[in-house]
């Protein structure tokens, strides 16, 4: 800091040089031999130096509270302005000494004075903008403090927002898959439920065509029968009865089945219009999900897929609404025409059912019976084959059975002539061929009885079997 007011003295010393420069220049122009003209010039720097005493300290207070905003950079500037001051001051004083050497000494006493004057002066300046400066410093170092701070509190706040953001997301996504388990539930339930109305619809059906319909055609034809064969009033009044309490019944059946069809299908249509409700308030309900999580979400990235899925979902459940809405239009359709089917099969006249039905059961009766008498021809038939075949068999067998006795005696006879030969063969041989053969006086083998009557005996079976043949 004592440099840097040195340097500003500096600068106000090389000001008044240049005009008091400016003022000697027409003197220099005079002959340098004139006294007087010396005299003056130093009577004028006297003047000068005295001046300069005076108005020095109050310019340099002046010049003081300019303070540089970078500190830094005062050093350097202060030690170029130390060597320019006492060069600055060297030439003075060589100006000085020149014209007059006791001017000058009393000149330098008193600006030393006034220099040390105002260097204790600077001094004082000095400390006071040192505790500025530290003063400065201790207020940066709490702003830095406090931006830290801040900062912090803003990274916790955003931390604290993306965790609440997270759970939210995570709370939307449990709803949604909640809500889908729900929706497949209840998918699965009205499945169950429509599998058992087909189940029930086909019963109904079952019981309408009354399962097995020739019963019902043989019964009707046995009434149509006694009624026929009927002699009395009496008798054909209580078939004709019994007939018309079946025409009742069956008419009965079809109206409650009709009527069972009728529920059916108008609890389809109420079960149709609850679920397009409940669609429509969940529609509602995931819009205003959507809204709240867009509003939430503005800040986070993964924003625009909740969006797309939301839509996924909101075009999804436009599309199973204008479905359940189709649906209840059919059901509708189906509705009306059942009413016009109905409507159609009351204004139909008893007497055409009569008519047909009687028709039915002729038609049934002629059928059967052409169908017993080509049944009655095929049997016939098959009996005298069978009667054939029968007489071929016994006769095969008789056939059979006498070549078997033949074979019998044949062989009965074989055998017997087998013994008789085997004895004279044994009485003619003697007993030496049963002992082994030995070996002869020149090594020839003698003959063996064993084998003897095995030759005999496959001779005979030969002859028996071409006998037999």
């Amino acid at each position: 800091m004592e440099d840097w007011s040195k340097d500003i003295t500096h600068s106000y010393l090389e000001q008044e040089t240049t005009g008091r420069n400016k003022n000697t220049q027409p003197d220099e122009q005079l002959p340098v031999n004139s006294k007087g003209s010396m005299h003056q010039k130093s009577n004028e720097l006297v003047n000068e130096a005295t001046y300069e005493s005076t108005e020095l300290p109050e310019q340099r207070s002046r010049n003081l509270q300019l303070v540089s905003p970078h500190p830094d950079d005062e050093t350097a500037y202060c030690t170029a302005g130390k060597s320019n001051i006492m060069d600055h001051r060297n030439d003075l004083h060589c100006e000085c000494t020149n014209p007059c050497q006791v001017t000058s000494d009393l000149s330098k006493e008193e600006t030393i004075a006034l220099l040390l004057k105002e260097l204790n002066i600077l001094k004082a300046s000095n400390k006071k903008l040192q505790e500025k400066l530290s003063k400065e410093d201790k207020e940066h170092r709490k702003l830095k403090l406090k931006l830290e701070l801040q900062e912090k509190a803003t990274e916790a706040q955003i931390a604290e927002k993306t965790a609440a953001l997270v759970e939210e997301v995570y709370l939307a996504q449990k709803e949604r898959d909640e809500a889908i388990l729900s929706r497949l539930q209840l998918a699965n339930e009205e499945r169950d439920e429509a599998i058992a109305r087909a189940k029930h619809m086909e019963m109904s059906l079952k019981l309408l065509e009354n399962i097995n319909p020739e019963e019902n055609d043989m019964t009707l034809q046995e009434l149509l029968n006694r009624i026929n064969n009927a002699d009395t009033g009496v008798a054909i009044q209580k078939n004709g009865a019994i007939i018309v309490d079946r025409i009742y019944k069956t008419k009965e059946c079809k109206k409650r089945i009709t009527a069972e069809e009728m529920d059916a299908v108008i609890e389809e249509r109420d079960a149709a219009l609850s679920q397009c409700k409940r669609l429509e308030q969940e529609l509602h309900h995931l819009k205003e999900q959507k809204q709240t999580s867009a509003n939430n979400m503005r800040h986070l990235t993964a924003e625009n897929n909740q969006e797309r899925a939301l839509k996924a979902k909101l075009l999804a459940m436009q599309q199973a609404r204008e479905t359940a809405v189709q649906q209840y239009k059919k059901l509708e359709e189906e509705i009306q025409t059942l009413r016009v089917y109905y409507s159609l099969h009351k204004s139909l006249s008893q007497e055409e059912s009569l008519k047909d039905q009687f028709n039915l059961t002729l038609s049934t009766y002629e059928e059967a019976l052409k169908n017993r008498e080509n049944i009655v021809s095929i049997t016939q038939q098959q009996n005298e084959e069978l009667a054939t075949q029968l007489q071929q068999a016994l006769t095969d067998r008789a056939n059979m059975e006498l070549e078997l006795q033949r074979a019998v005696e044949a062989s009965r006879t074989a055998n017997d002539k087998i013994q008789n030969l085997s004895l004279r063969f044994l009485f003619v041989c003697g007993p030496w061929t049963l002992s082994p053969a030995p070996l002869g006086g020149h090594g020839k083998p003698e003959l063996n009885l064993t084998s003897i009557i095995s030759q005999m005996l496959s001779s005979i079976a030969e002859a028996a079997s071409m006998s037999f043949r």
